[in-house]
């Protein structure tokens, strides 16, 4: 699976990938289906290659870990300060999206995100 990402802040921190194969469990880190910790290049963009194959429905969360403290970090209203995007451009107000608004069936397709602030 190869996803491209936009929008970074070039060369802070790392990039945090989960990817989830079914609903339950979505945005639970213990059921994503592969997770992995990218450092970020000096670059706005990235190309990711992940040893994902099988083609089927997918959806996917990550972030710039800006701090490399291994966490989304946010401020006191449960807001994230760090950019975050999620597959399918779901980015709906004031709570995390549900699987039905990020998964996508992946069939070998190259997935494009875009990093943003809330």
């Amino acid at each position: 699976m190869q996803i491209e990402l936009s929008n970074l802040q070039p060369g802070k921190g790392q990039i945090m990938v989960a990817v989830f194969n079914k609903a339950q469990g979505f945005l639970n880190l213990e059921a994503a289906v592969f997770k992995q910790g990218y450092p970020v290049s000096n670059n706005q963009g990235m190309t990711l290659q992940l040893p994902l194959h099988t083609p089927g429905n997918y959806a996917i969360s990550c972030f710039q870990d800006i701090n490399n403290n291994g966490v989304l970090d946010k401020n006191f209203l449960g807001i994230p300060t760090e950019p975050y995007a999620f597959s399918q451009g779901a980015r709906p107000k004031f709570r995390a999206p549900t699987w039905e608004e990020a998964q996508f069936y992946y069939n070998g397709q190259t997935l494009q995100l875009r990093l943003e602030s809330w």
